[in-house]
């Protein structure tokens, strides 16, 4: 079309510019002539003038003999380009101006009225192409948007865990709206504070500690604190920083920010942000786009969150956090297979909680899972992140221990059982602290163990030997 419009008059150069009317802003498009390649790399100054400015503020043709000299256009664009006269034709579309086809001239050039009006007949032409190409992208947005509005939807119904949940939604994003930074934000009210479980910065997720919002509460406080959406078109301009409380951690810095809260029942979670390096970079339409993925998000979340948590209370112990005992059958099944492919060593311990049901008697049970927690707790630090514990049942537990001989897990037994008896347990309603003792059968895995669960009894029995010979002690599995 640039190449066209120029020859419609025999022009040295023609450029197509986009106006936006919402942000007031020039956005180079095409160019015929020694800028070609370069024009829509052209940078412009934010409030700098622009003669598609003018064009659209006069709504028709401007004429200008002299680029340099001339209050349609600044010093410094006009300095940037061989032009020297200028025939500014509006781009209108039901009373619309889509932006501006400036034909030019390397040299002073008188434009007669026959070359404005043939150049103004072309332009009505071009900016029908021009209408028409808006309307197909648009369609195709909108598309894109609702096909990304389904997905969402679908993450919705369809169970996933949290994090595959998070993944989607920055995936359809990203589709969508044109970023260079996302990030999703859960809000614990309790401790005011914001936790990032996703945030992807130039196309690479990466970890954020989480950020109190006390004294600093930045754009994603104000998000929260007013439940409503936020649009910044440049973080940079003055005054910002004290307006929001922003503190600047360094890099390269966003310029455009879009932050919407996440809101579930008249509930805030968190913050949906997206975020440009360019200033200027969004619009109304992408604002409220991203508040209808927002509100689909929160459901998502949500609903993710509680699955995740269903998940967790089938595999663990309601009271003390680990495992339990269908988590242990499965797990241990597993491991024995392992250990038995590869030829490993593993054991195993089964402790009990010496006198517990008399204990449970005298103190009562409230005062009992109080010290139920303590000993797991206790336990919790004398062995490694690759073993598995487990409640078996009321107060028996289970160590599974891979890649463990008997001598060496005597040692973590030992360990155990001298930790467990030094615990003191303050529980409310108690003048003096409580204190409990264990007994452990040990057992390793040998070539007569064909079955997990033959471990698991060859443990459970050298247990009750313990019981049987004083408790507070370990035996080994004969």
């Amino acid at each position: 079309l640039a190449d066209r419009m120029s020859s419609v008059i025999g022009a040295d150069g023609c450029y197509i510019t986009s106006w936006d009317p919402e942000r007031g802003t020039t956005t180079p498009m095409a160019a015929y002539g020694p800028q070609r390649s370069i024009y829509r790399k052209f940078a412009l100054v934010p409030g700098e003038r622009t003669l598609t400015q003018a064009i659209a503020e006069a709504g028709h043709t401007l004429v200008v003999e002299d680029a340099l000299n001339t209050e349609y256009v600044s010093p410094r664009i006009a300095a940037a380009f061989p032009a020297r006269s200028l025939l500014g034709l509006p781009m209108l579309s039901n009373g619309e101006v889509l932006g501006a086809i400036i034909i030019s001239f390397d040299t002073h050039h008188h434009f007669t009225r026959q070359e404005v009006a043939r150049s103004e007949l072309a332009a009505r032409h071009v900016s029908f192409a021009v209408a028409t190409m808006r309307l197909l992208e648009a369609e195709k947005q909108r598309s894109e948007e609702l096909l990304a509005l389904n997905h969402i939807g679908m993450a919705i119904n369809s169970g996933l865990d949290f994090n595959q949940v998070v993944l989607t939604i920055l995936e359809q994003c990203r589709g969508i709206i044109e970023l260079d930074t996302f990030y999703l934000a859960l809000y614990d009210e309790e401790q005011d504070r914001l936790s990032f479980p996703l945030f992807c910065d130039n196309g690479t997720i990466i970890p954020f500690d989480p950020v109190g919002l006390g004294l600093h509460p930045g754009l994603s406080g104000h998000v929260i604190q007013t439940r409503s959406s936020l649009y910044v078109p440049d973080t940079l301009a003055p005054g910002l920083d004290a307006s929001y409380g922003i503190v600047r951690t360094g890099g390269s810095p966003s310029r455009s920010y879009i932050g919407v809260p996440l809101i579930y029942r008249d509930r805030v979670l968190g913050v949906m942000s997206v975020q440009s390096l360019q200033p200027n970079a969004y619009d109304s339409r992408q604002i409220r786009l991203l508040e209808t993925i927002a509100a689909q998000s929160a459901i998502a979340i949500e609903n993710a969150k509680l699955y995740n948590e269903l998940r967790r209370l089938s595999v663990t112990d309601g009271l003390t956090g680990i495992f339990n005992y269908r988590s242990l059958m499965e797990l241990g099944i597993m491991e024995f297979a392992k250990t038995r492919r590869l030829d490993r060593p593993l054991s195993l311990a089964f402790l009990d909680i010496d006198h517990f049901r008399d204990f449970n008697n005298l103190h009562g049970h409230a005062t009992g899972n109080e010290v139920l927690v303590a000993v797991v707790d206790r336990i919790l630090t004398c062995i490694r992140g690759i073993d598995l514990f487990a409640r078996y049942g009321g107060e028996e537990f289970v160590i599974i221990l891979p890649e463990t001989p008997q001598a060496t897990a005597l040692l973590v037994a030992e360990r155990v059982r001298n930790s467990v008896e030094s615990l003191r347990i303050p529980v409310s309603g108690h003048a003096e602290d409580l204190s409990v003792t264990i007994s452990l059968g040990l057992a390793s895995i040998q070539p007569h163990h064909t079955r997990f669960q033959e471990l698991l009894e060859s443990a459970n029995t050298a247990e009750r030997l313990a019981k049987q010979n004083g408790r507070n002690r370990v035996e080994l599995a004969r």
